[in-house]
């Protein structure tokens, strides 16, 4: 888990020097939407990435996956907060809504998986609300900014494309359905 705290330290920091040497405009205006595409794409990856740690977190308590109580909390803060960040507030919710479902989908594959073989508990299994949920809640606001930053980028000629090529699995096929209706013009 270090290493995702790490990783998120490292994003913050990079795209922060990034925005402070451009100075906002200037010749690599074109590229500083693709990098925050890519940084957006990213912390997609990341926040996957912990799916597993929630699944581990959630065999050993037995909790369900779907917590539509603290589904909806996190995605009606999102749309509150979509405007300090430029974003349209329903794009926002439904960018979140779909990392949520993507990150079922990846803890129902895993828990699926841990069924077939009978996985007994984790020795190792971290807590849901002490080490992951800040890890998560720390990425929220990285997304909504990257997110903003990434709009000029969806309308790339090759947007879609370019997304489509990190789809990969049902996860994040879903992660990134919003990108890509957004870049096909949706």
């Amino acid at each position: 888990m270090v290493s995702s705290r790490r990783s998120l330290l490292d994003i913050e920091v990079n795209d922060r020097r990034r925005l402070r040497d451009d100075g906002g405009g200037g010749a690599g205006v074109v590229g500083d939407f693709q990098t925050a595409l890519d940084t957006l794409l990213t912390l997609i990856e990341q926040r996957l990435a912990l799916a597993d740690e929630v699944a581990r977190s959630k065999w050993n308590s037995g909790a369900a996956v779907e917590d539509l109580a603290r589904e909806n909390e996190i995605v009606e803060t999102i749309g509150r907060d979509a405007g300090k960040y430029g974003l349209d507030p329903a794009f926002a919710r439904s960018f979140f809504r779909a990392q949520i479902e993507a990150s079922k989908l990846a803890q129902n594959a895993r828990l699926a998986q841990w069924r077939a073989i009978r996985q007994p508990k984790f020795a190792d299994a971290p807590d849901l609300q002490r080490d992951i949920r800040p890890q998560l809640d720390r990425l929220t606001p990285l997304m909504l900014d990257a997110l903003s930053r990434s709009i000029p980028a969806l309308h790339a000629p090759d947007a879609a494309m370019r997304l489509q090529a990190r789809a990969g699995d049902a996860a994040h096929a879903a992660a990134l359905q919003p990108l890509l209706s957004a870049a096909r013009g949706n």
